[in-house]
């Protein structure tokens, strides 16, 4: 029986406020950051050896605020943004922005957009100000560690028909702005419920990241779904076969506090479970929280050397990663 873990974002987002409060030794982030990159190639897809997602060198993981052009600079192989400069309605990307994006990444040049699934978010384009005093039955209790963000009962229906389905859903829209594929967030919402007492919870978000990924690839079969966290799925051959590579936070650093060595039993556990993917052919994207250089060249060294593919970033994701260290240094 695996372990279950908590949701990182809740711990992490704790742990940053109390850093800064702290005064904590964080050092400024380098206002040029490089990562090891390719020349840019066009968009064209050659599927190496193991599985349906070619496996990028690198990637970038910038959530809010972002700046397209800082991420071209940089020519990522792979990068995970929201599908709006600041997650408001009025400056989501377009598709013309997408694509330019894209042209100057380096193979496999795949730009994927971030989606909460698990949690709803009161700056979203959905949002309707009367559910602040009359919600509607399927959203729960707010993320007292990131206002804003309100549980969902993922199950019902009324919300999955928010995330896809029609022209107006959230995914057709990243669907729409040209976007290959999503990153879904709170997948471990079911833990969540499954402690407040709902027995199927983890079978119906399964069914539910299934259903959205089968509806995706019709609109577009090359399209990817990444889940974030929640690797024990990976044991579930039904979870397994309808997702294309998973993200995973703090495997070596910021698993319980920012900037802090993840324990080595917990590295121990997350690394087994993210072997499986690995050994499914799926890609496995490593996002650690760490500012020390000692720490951030740790984390780079030990990600790579288990197969995946890192970054090393500040917890806001906000702006560019820490730089990985060239060789040698």
């Amino acid at each position: 029986m695996s372990m279950r873990r908590p949701a990182l974002t809740a711990i992490v987002a704790v742990a940053c406020v109390v850093l800064i409060a702290c005064g904590g030794d964080a050092q400024p982030k380098p206002e040029q950051p490089s990562v090891t990159a390719t020349p840019a190639t066009s968009a064209a897809r050659t599927v190496e050896t193991g599985g349906p997602l070619v496996r990028p060198h690198n990637w970038i993981y910038w959530l809010s605020d972002i700046d397209l052009q800082a991420i071209a600079d940089l020519h990522p192989a792979l990068a995970v943004i929201d599908y709006s400069r600041d997650g408001a309605a009025d400056t989501v990307f377009s598709r013309s922005d997408i694509e330019a994006l894209r042209s100057d990444m380096s193979s496999p040049a795949l730009v994927i957009s971030y989606m909460s699934i698990g949690e709803a978010e009161d700056y979203r384009y959905y949002w309707e100000q009367g559910w602040l005093t009359d919600p509607p039955v399927w959203i729960d209790r707010e993320n007292r560690n990131w206002p804003g963000n309100y549980k969902v009962k993922f199950w019902e229906p009324e919300w999955q028909s928010l995330i896809f389905g029609s022209p107006d859903s959230y995914l057709d829209r990243i669907i729409s702005a040209g976007f290959d594929g999503v990153y879904l967030d709170i997948i471990d919402a079911y833990e969540y419920f499954t402690e407040q007492g709902r027995a199927t919870a983890e079978d119906e978000m399964v069914a539910f990241v299934a259903d959205l990924s089968s509806y995706a690839k019709t609109q577009n079969p090359d399209f990817l779904v990444i889940p974030q966290n929640a690797p024990e799925l990976g044991e579930r051959a039904d979870y397994m076969a309808v997702v294309d590579g998973i993200g995973m936070e703090g495997v070596y650093f910021g698993w319980e506090e920012v900037g802090v060595a993840t324990r080595p039993e917990d590295t121990e556990w997350l690394e087994e479970q993210l072997a499986r993917f690995s050994n499914a052919g799926k890609t496995v994207l490593a996002v650690d929280y760490a500012f020390r250089p000692d720490d951030v060249a740790e984390a780079y060294r030990r990600s790579r050397g288990s197969g995946f593919v890192p970054t090393v970033a500040d917890v806001a994701l906000d702006g560019l990663p820490y730089p990985e260290p060239l060789a040698g240094e």
